[in-house]
């Protein structure tokens, strides 16, 4: 019914018949429609027929074979089918099935890197010394004059009808401005303009200031 597999297809033991070498872990998808799929393959030399889980379109499964090189195929709504999109061959009877290739899987050797020791910084990285008092009473830099843009900075209008706001530079963007005790007010105003595609938002957070 199934037609005689190659030699070196035989070769390959099933992880379900008691092999004992340490399983890889394999998803098989197909995504091709169908009601419903199920796969076959040499891993057991076809013996079993295992229905896959729709998953969204596809449908899916996750297999734990040990090393070796396998033929599968899948039955959709009981018809033979092979995966194009995956490498694929001929068996002796001139059926399409699709290969699985294992041999050359490198598991990972999670002991050796929970064991990995990080090589220590240099002595030169830790060259900066510690700020001083000197430091503190130095002047502040100098803000950017681009920053000094911001919609905390425009004068106010006391038009009944206010004109349109100019579109923001991009060099204001996500920063976090504070307006402290502009001309006596006792608030802090806190800024920041942020863009979405074509659109800006700025939001201006009020708070009392306490005396």
């Amino acid at each position: 019914m199934h037609g005689s597999s190659p030699s070196w297809m035989q070769s390959a033991i099933g992880y379900e018949d008691g092999c004992t070498e340490k399983g890889i872990p394999t998803m098989i998808t197909w995504g091709y429609g169908g009601k419903e799929v199920a796969v076959e393959g040499s891993w057991d030399n076809w013996k079993t027929r295992i229905p896959l889980q729709r998953c969204g379109k596809d449908f899916t499964i996750m297999k734990v074979l040990p090393s070796g090189v396998y033929q599968y195929r899948f039955i959709v709504d009981g018809q033979w089918r092979y995966a194009p999109d995956l490498p694929w061959a001929q068996d002796g009877t001139g059926n399409a099935n699709n290969i699985l290739d294992l041999q050359d899987y490198v598991p990972e050797d999670i002991e050796s890197i929970s064991s990995f020791d990080p090589p220590l910084s240099p002595e030169s990285s830790y060259s900066n010394l510690p700020l001083g008092a000197e430091d503190f009473a130095k002047e502040p830099p100098l803000v950017p004059p681009h920053l000094q843009l911001p919609l905390l900075n425009l004068p106010a209008s006391h038009m009944e009808i206010p004109p349109p706001l100019s579109r923001p530079k991009h060099v204001i963007l996500n920063h976090l401005y504070i307006q402290k005790g502009k001309n006596g007010q006792p608030v802090v105003a806190l800024g920041s303009t942020h863009r979405f595609r074509a659109k800006y938002v700025t939001v201006v957070l009020y708070k009392p200031v306490q005396r």
